[in-house]
């Protein structure tokens, strides 16, 4: 089947006489007579649930969903997208390594990296993943490249295949960040990638409604990310499962009216006088457009940012007369929503840092829902202005 009819179908095959649509196993633990039968179960002979932290119905489709429509042999899910950045890392680099990271990921990332595995030995090593040579240097003598499909916010696209093969030159795995993109539009594995994470809070669930993550690799990988993942209390809950793979079911027909949307704000926003610049990477001009045409599937994804004139008290005046459009700190929801970097996603960043990364008080993250795209322009031309 194609991505979009996997999407509706993936995790789950419902057999004769049980329910089309998946059940909720709203359960911690699971009833056993025979102690032989808990030790296979336990100890992974035979297939089994028997307590929730290690694995349950929900999580079990939802994982094996998301490995479906990344390729992949095997997935885990987990209770955010970073606890499954966390486990993955872990499980890829077990050891205090040198990680070699994208300049511009996401904040928290970044304070991931520097405030938590910093202490307990893995060293830091920021790039430009554009500067292919500085990049090759870094790896040498590392053991982990981290990229995102798309950044966070700017949406800058990294050449996935060049990357990935400068780190295979030097036996190092690539972990890719896919929540921005989405399997719908880029599937990391097929182009060098040891592991993909997703934040499922975002696109995959796409509703604003559950908080939850997601690995999808080599059943190696993903083994090796699951047990710490009950080791450290990590797991998903039953009920947010059941939540994200019925969000999950539609995420090509949102992915693909939220892109064609995002383009055609983008372009509206670029003819206003008051905003700076768009960043988009389908947008005319833009450095990113001759690798996102190559890399992604049908479109450059629902995400867009652009820099306003007039810094902060102007995104402030434009938040007070937006009319549809909400400002909420998160992303990929059916609703179209914006927010602010150096408040919300990169404010544990210095604003040198910030500056560094082309992110100002101005810069806006836009997250297109599926609305129709002249809504959510004319609201965006009201509140702006010019």
């Amino acid at each position: 089947m194609r991505i979009d009819s996997r999407a509706v179908h993936a995790g789950r095959e419902p057999r004769s006489r049980e329910p089309l649509a998946p059940p909720i196993v709203q359960t911690s633990v699971y009833v056993y007579n025979d102690l032989d039968d808990y030790d296979d179960a336990a100890s992974g002979r035979r297939p089994g649930h028997f307590y929730t932290r290690n694995s349950n119905e929900n999580t079990t489709w939802l994982g094996a969903a998301v490995a479906d429509l990344e390729g992949a042999e095997a997935g885990l899910t987990t209770s955010s997208g970073m606890s499954a950045l966390l486990v993955s890392i872990l499980a890829l680099a077990p050891k205090p390594v040198p990680i070699v990271a994208q300049r511009d990921l996401y904040g928290v990332t970044l304070s991931l990296l520097r405030q938590d595995l910093g202490p307990a030995g893995y060293e830091l090593r920021l790039v430009d993943a554009d500067d292919h040579g500085s990049v090759a240097r870094a790896l040498d003598g590392s053991g982990l490249l981290l990229l995102e499909t798309l950044t966070n916010p700017l949406c800058r696209v990294a050449d996935l295949a060049a990357l990935g093969e400068l780190a295979a030159a030097r036996g190092v795995p690539m972990l890719v960040d896919n929540t921005f993109a989405t399997p719908i539009l880029c599937r990391p594995l097929e182009l060098g990638a040891a592991a993909v994470v997703h934040s499922l809070t975002k696109f995959l669930a796409g509703h604003n409604d559950v908080t939850a993550g997601a690995l999808a690799g080599p059943e190696a990988v993903v083994a090796e990310a699951r047990a710490r993942s009950v080791r450290m209390g990590t797991n998903l809950s039953p009920f947010e499962a059941w939540l994200a793979h019925r969000g999950l079911r539609t995420l090509a027909v949102r992915m693909r009216a939220a892109g064609a949307g995002a383009l055609a704000v983008a372009q509206r926003l670029a003819s206003l006088e008051r905003v700076q610049r768009v960043h988009y990477p389908l947008l005319e001009g833009s450095p990113y457009e001759a690798v996102a045409r190559r890399q992604f599937d049908g479109g450059g994804g629902a995400m867009l940012a652009f820099d306003l004139a007039g810094g902060r008290p102007a995104v402030q005046a434009m938040m007070e007369r937006l009319r549809m459009v909400s400002f909420a700190a998160s992303l990929g929801g059916v609703e179209t929503t914006i927010s602010h970097p150096e408040v919300a996603s990169h404010r544990s960043l210095s604003p040198q840092e910030r500056a560094g990364l082309g992110i100002s008080g101005g810069t806006v993250r836009v997250s297109i829902g599926i609305e129709a795209a002249e809504d959510i322009a004319a609201d965006f031309e009201q509140a702006i202005g010019g």
